[in-house]
């Protein structure tokens, strides 16, 4: 009889030990890792397209959707910090502001187009904001019907953190001048962003130039 009575409690203690043993549950295999790029923001509805016209420059040029503008500097821009070879004696005209992001995921902080002149410059002096330092010296190009030669600027203490490409030409006995101004900040690293790249940076000024390929001169 205790015999028995052993087998029976050897074969209680194993059952408890068989319902103690955890079911194994099978963990559902993780989703592909898409290798797309993510799809750019969709294109701002406004502010409207709009024509921009400046009396003393009598230039005429059109605005796409998504940019808002500016007569004076500070409301949407820093001229004198995005046109360094600027004279100081230049009179900023039209500040014309990207008003969204078309990289959120990136270091980009704005994109801005500048209409300035200097009455009373010389041939010389206009061409020297586009050659002398901190400009390089790029190929010139026609704007309306006029040449204007053009000088590119990079300056950043860590990174580069602005690109101005200048434009300058003279009318009237004064010197006009357009800049494309395309912004970013550093710290990619600790933020998390993604540095601009070549090809967003190259669409960006295309958009640009898109802009100046829309100017007209009236009157002289």
């Amino acid at each position: 009889m205790k015999w028995i009575g052993w087998v029976l409690l050897m074969a209680g203690l194993a059952g408890a030990q068989e319902k103690k043993v955890p079911k194994v549950v099978p963990v559902p295999p993780l989703p592909p890792i898409s290798r797309e790029a993510p799809k750019p923001p969709p294109e701002p509805t406004s502010p409207p397209a709009q024509t921009v016209q400046d009396e003393r420059t009598h230039v005429l040029f059109h605005l796409p959707t998504g940019w808002n503008v500016s007569r004076r500097d500070g409301e949407l821009s820093t001229f004198r910090l995005d046109a360094r070879s600027a004279p100081a004696r230049s009179d900023l005209r039209v500040a014309a502001s990207l008003n969204f992001n078309p990289f959120p995921r990136s270091t980009f902080s704005g994109a801005m187009l500048y209409l300035s002149v200097v009455s009373k410059s010389s041939a010389a002096a206009c061409t020297a904001e586009t050659t002398a330092k901190p400009e390089k010296p790029l190929p010139a190009a026609v704007v309306g019907d006029v040449k204007f030669s053009r000088g590119k600027d990079e300056h950043g203490h860590i990174c580069t953190v602005s690109r101005d490409v200048a434009y300058t030409a003279m009318r009237g006995g004064s010197c006009v001048r357009f800049d494309m101004a395309v912004n970013s900040f550093c710290g990619a690293e600790v933020s998390g962003a993604e540095d601009l790249t070549e090809a967003q940076l190259g669409s960006l000024f295309k958009r640009m130039e898109g802009i100046l390929g829309t100017v007209e001169f009236r009157g002289k």
